[in-house]
């Protein structure tokens, strides 16, 4: 039957039809010629039940034979591939951006994938598909679209968005686990043994991805980087150390076989765009360098960018917040100190207490101790012709102690 005629009738006018499917590059296979099978309305989609249009390729030369799952206006909708339901921006499953979103209070994230029924009745069904076709037309469909900064530099540092060819191996003989295959080498699936059926990994659900609600894959993602992040937030209390505030530490990809280290200006010309830099310093084995924001807002978008960048010719860079020493961090211990003694009185040696100061050395022969009175006696001598008088000290009545008061007459 012909596409115009199934068109005629007005319960297949919201049946999918598209040329070309909506594909990350790991499922489309290591090999750059690709040869699709195209099946119009070919099967019903596993999340919304439309049918739309099937294309199949074998995925590289050793891959085993792909298919799309889904249709083409629910992987717009999440923005993810037909194939593997993986995000199209980050390589990430579903329950993983959207829980990063929600972490981050992105307006476009989806916390634990609000799953909608779909309609059951062809024309509430087809009602249902029009208003998702608006909302992706207008852009209010979900998806990542523009994300903030903080959402942004997480979802980077955990994409894997180099291809993953070892998805697309075959599957595993079933006869060959019970030791019945007798195809040998001709056998299209892979002769290895499948791992326990308890493993969680062993059940996945392409409606339970889509909608980012008990994926096994996510969930193991989310464990290892909380795992990981714990491991280095006990390293760093052992340490004594906190994440520093405007320092960022950046790891340079390539290699040595990629050519010389970036220098501290190739640095600077990469990373002035996102704030005023206090300092950058390149590490003596050339492997990565460190650069000092004047804010933390310009160190987080800077971490933000770098994965995309490319430093003085090389790409694939990482960065991460530095280590500082925590403040107030308590010196290393030392030998304890017995109990101190109060030093002894001046001119008094007592039992457990300091002994007296030593006594002044003796002065050289001719010299004698300075007297003031000596000498202004010796000054009235000689102005009196050589005849010595004694010194008298002056009297001061204030300072008499018979004297302390008001005098009576018979002290006048």
């Amino acid at each position: 039957m012909s596409t115009n005629v199934i068109k005629q009738d007005d319960n297949k006018q919201a049946w999918e039809d598209t040329d070309f499917p909506l594909t990350c590059e790991t499922c489309l296979g290591d090999s750059p010629y690709v040869r699709m099978t195209k099946l119009p309305h070919g099967k019903p989609c596993a999340v919304c039940a439309v049918p739309f249009t099937v294309f199949a390729w074998q995925a590289g030369t050793r891959g085993r034979l792909k298919k799309v799952e889904i249709c083409r206006s629910c992987a717009s909708s999440k923005n993810v591939c037909q194939v593997c339901v993986y995000d199209l921006q980050y390589g990430l499953p579903v329950q993983v951006r959207d829980g990063v979103l929600a972490e981050c209070g992105d307006g476009g994230g989806q916390p634990g994938g609000t799953e909608l029924a779909v309609p059951q009745s062809e024309a509430n069904r087809a009602w249902y598909n029009a208003s998702r076709d608006r909302a992706i037309e207008a852009g209010s469909a979900g998806g990542t679209g523009v994300v903030n900064e903080e959402a942004d530099r997480r979802l980077r540092g955990m994409a894997r968005m180099e291809p993953r060819y070892e998805r697309n191996l075959p599957k595993i003989c079933s006869f060959y686990a019970r030791g019945e295959c007798n195809r040998g080498s001709t056998c299209p699936f892979r002769h290895v043994m499948p791992r326990d059926r308890e493993d969680p990994l062993a059940k996945q659900n392409t409606k339970d991805r889509f909608y980012g609600s008990h994926d096994p894959v996510a969930e193991k993602m989310i464990g290892a980087q909380a795992a990981h992040r714990a491991e280095r937030r006990a390293e760093m209390e052992a340490a004594g150390e906190v994440e520093a505030a405007s320092t960022l530490q950046i790891r340079f990809g390539g290699g040595p076989a990629a050519g010389p280290p970036p220098s501290p200006a190739d640095v600077r010309d990469a990373l002035y765009a996102f704030g005023e830099i206090a300092m950058v310093r390149v590490a003596p084995d050339g492997h990565g360098c460190t650069v000092e924001y004047t804010s933390r807002a310009s160190a987080r978008s800077a971490a933000s960018a770098v994965p995309g960048l490319t430093i003085g010719g090389r790409g694939g860079c990482s960065a991460r917040f530095a280590r500082q020493a925590k403040r107030g961090r308590a010196e290393a211990p030392t030998a304890p100190m017995g109990p101190v003694r109060p030093a002894a009185p001046p001119g008094q040696a007592q039992g457990g207490y300091a002994s007296a100061p030593p006594p002044p050395p003796p002065l050289p022969e001719g010299f004698a101790p300075f007297r003031p009175g000596a000498v202004a006696v010796a000054g009235r001598a000689a102005a009196a012709g050589g005849k010595q008088e004694s010194y008298k000290a002056p009297y001061y009545p204030s300072a008499d102690p018979g004297r302390i008061g008001t005098a009576t007459p018979a002290q006048r």
